[in-house]
């Protein structure tokens, strides 16, 4: 597509797309991605989401959808992607604010048991769909035949060990156990996760949110961890069910708990978990909404800490008022309405629950990935307190993560051990197609990527139609370290400078 088109015009491009080994039921490499131009950021933009819904595109023989034009005015449809309808299809969906075309639109992926709790959130690509005049996309593989293998047998020897992999690393243990939640505790120990619209402002009882308090609270209750899709072996997704035993919701994680949580001044983790079955079912960004409710709180539009006023706010969203629509079209355009010059945005796309003053080679991630401010663009805690060598830091993980999102493997569950975890895509990939690609095949697909992406958002408005970037993380010192992003400049101008040599794997 013309990378100046209008993001919701006939010129633009709706894509889902599945990985190379999505099908094969590969451990953690069915992730689905979702594409187009972000209406929020004006650039490139790939979200992506868990759930069977790529598995079973990518059995029916199916890489990739795209949808382009433009419907009949006022009209809607719902595709079907299958060789029958029944209970077991995967559904792709859209909710009011994706129908409406608000900014902070998701698409939502039904997980193992039908809820439609995984969103490739990012972006406002809900909206895009929504453009398309598409409600849903119902894909059914009953029927289907099993994957071809090239080399069954090597393929089998690669598979064979990876479990072994992902018990000895610690981190993916704890992940299953806890889920995301486990990060919890610790980034708000050293102020990453958000407090009250990214203040140094402490939000009391904040443990009640962390990994081991919801792990007691919920096992009590019925709910339980599970993988998104099947064949995860890590299974980091927690199902929360409230005070009854019900069902609650799914995939709350991490960001949606800062977000929604401690930036809101709010530590009651069943009120956390209403906030996300809502905008679940509206369908919008618990990122991006969660900043906006932060700066309306700023502004006197609700008070921290207070529950019923942050529900009072999600009301208006749900009827679309006026207000309730500039709260839906992201923490900019909240921001702009209140007056405030103090905008928790990088490129139009609110602050994720890593705070660039905190982690300060995600803060150079903010301040170039084609994707905005975008967490899942790479993240990296290395030597946090020090500005020295985080471009290179950045760099490397934009890289593995874009080789990565490509491939569809989840980055949750990434080992700590890189290079074994690319010799095993690699050996999955040759055995599946009777290839014989390399490690460094691999990564360079995430240096394409880049190029790719960089390339598309020179000829769109990504860098020019938005305000600075947020000058508060490099002036206000955010407790309890007193850090503030302080990375030079002319170093961040020059970080794709290297792109094509640098070692990415140690």
């Amino acid at each position: 597509m013309p990378p100046d088109s209008d993001p919701l015009g006939a010129q633009a491009r709706f894509i889902i797309a599945g990985g190379p080994l999505a099908g094969t039921l590969a451990p953690s490499c069915g992730r689905i991605s979702v594409g187009g131009k972000s209406p929020l950021t004006l650039g490139i933009k790939e979200a992506n989401a868990g759930g069977p819904a790529a598995q079973k595109l990518d059995r029916l023989g199916i890489r990739a959808v795209v949808v382009k034009g433009a419907p009949q005015e006022n009209k809607s449809y719902i595709l079907h992607v299958s060789k029958q309808y029944d209970k077991k299809s995967s559904v792709i969906s859209i909710g009011i604010a994706g129908e409406l075309k608000w900014k902070s639109a998701t698409v939502a992926v039904t997980d193992m048991d039908g809820h439609p709790s995984r969103h490739a959130a990012r972006g406002g690509l809900g909206a895009v769909m929504g453009a398309k005049g598409l409600k849903a996309i119902v894909i059914n593989d009953s029927g289907a035949s099993s994957v071809d293998l090239a080399d069954k047998e090597a393929f089998r020897s690669a598979m064979k060990k990876w479990p072994e992999v992902i018990k000895a690393d610690t981190r993916l243990q704890s992940m299953s156990k806890y889920g995301t939640t486990a990060a919890i505790a610790a980034m708000r120990s050293i102020g990453t996760a958000p407090s009250k619209n990214y203040s140094s402002e402490q939000t009391e009882g904040y443990e009640n949110l962390a990994g081991s308090a919801f792990e007691e609270a919920n096992q009590a209750r019925g709910g339980h961890m599970t993988g998104c899709m099947p064949g995860c072996i890590v299974k980091c997704s927690m199902v929360y069910h409230d005070d009854n035993g019900k069902y609650l919701t799914a995939a709350y994680e991490y960001e949606t708990i800062a977000l929604l949580g401690t930036n809101l001044g709010i530590s009651d983790s069943d009120a956390v978990a209403s906030f996300d079955r809502i905008c679940d079912e509206l369908g919008v960004d618990t990122i991006e909404i969660g900043s906006a409710l932060g700066v309306a709180a700023s502004a006197g539009k609700m008070k921290f800490g207070d529950v019923a006023s942050a529900l009072t706010l999600f009301d208006e969203i749900e009827k679309g008022s006026e207000f309730g629509t500039i709260l839906a079209n992201g923490v900019v355009s909240t921001a702009k309405a209140l007056g405030i010059t103090r905008i928790p945005a990088f490129k139009g796309q609110a602050i994720p629950a890593h705070d660039p003053r905190v982690t300060k080679a995600t803060g150079v991630t903010y301040h170039t990935s084609p994707m905005g401010a975008d967490h899942t663009a790479g993240v990296s805690y290395d030597d946090f307190k020090s500005k020295e060598g985080q471009v290179e830091r950045s760099l490397k993980t934009q890289i593995i993560n874009a080789a990565l999102d490509s491939l569809a493997y989840c980055i949750l569950a990434m080992p700590g051990d890189r290079q074994r975890l690319f010799s095993f895509l690699k050996d999955l990939i040759n055995a599946r197609y009777g290839l014989s690609l390399s490690v460094n095949d691999l990564i360079d697909i995430g240096r394409q990527t880049l190029k790719d992406e960089l390339e598309f958002n020179r000829g769109a408005e990504f860098k020019k139609a938005h305000d600075p970037d947020p000058e508060f993380v490099r002036t206000e010192p955010l407790a309890p370290i007193g850090n503030v992003f302080d990375v030079d400049p002319e170093e961040i101008a020059g970080i794709w400078d290297n792109l094509d040599t640098i070692q990415v794997l140690d």
